[in-house]
């Protein structure tokens, strides 16, 4: 009656041994210019010259690729937007599936939109793109951004959050007229 008891103890403490180690989460960069990867979602407003669209958002980003998906209420009106960094891009939307040259073209000659996605993979971390001149006005500790001026486009911050040292943006609005996009970000995952 013992035996099989102690074998039960036995295969229970193996089994424990047996597991795979957890890997360490790897550390917060040190700086916001040094994240090379981020997974972000939140609420999000667009307003076009005809149009006014909300819904929800997560972003998928990494060096090479990128995967944005804009939602309604319970998943309707979906719309992917992903592709490699300087690469094609593909535009995913009401069953259709559209590949082109960049993300800003098949956004603009699909559905009427004018968004520079590669400045906003910056404008979103609070950053200018280096690709351009930039005009910066800065919160009064000298080091938040409070608004940036690039490339024609206004982004102003309204309120930033702290994910370990780094202030990251948490609320947003990317405007030129007649396009005006309002990010409200309610969770930050940086590599």
């Amino acid at each position: 009656m013992k035996t099989p008891l102690i074998i039960v103890f036995v295969t229970a403490i193996l089994a424990g041994c047996s597991t795979t180690p957890s890997v360490p989460p790897e550390p917060t960069p040190e700086r916001t210019e040094d994240i090379s990867a981020w997974q972000t979602e939140g609420r999000v407003g667009i307003r076009t010259e005809n149009d006014a669209i909300s819904g929800n958002f997560y972003w998928n980003q990494s060096q090479e690729r990128y995967e944005l998906n804009i939602y309604g209420p319970f998943g309707q009106g979906a719309t992917r937007l992903e592709g490699s960094v300087g690469q094609s891009a593909q535009l995913s939307y009401d069953d259709k599936t559209i590949v082109g040259k960049n993300a800003e073209e098949l956004l603009y000659s699909e559905l009427g939109w004018q968004f520079p996605v590669t400045q906003v993979q910056y404008w979103i971390r609070g950053l200018a793109s280096p690709k351009s001149y930039a005009d910066i006005t800065y919160d009064v500790d000298g080091s938040t951004p409070k608004q940036i001026y690039q490339d024609g486009w206004t982004i102003t911050y309204k309120e930033f959050t702290s994910i370990d040292h780094l202030k990251l943006p948490q609320k947003m609005q990317v405007t030129q007229l007649p396009y005006r996009v309002n990010l409200i970000i309610t969770s930050w995952d940086v590599q």
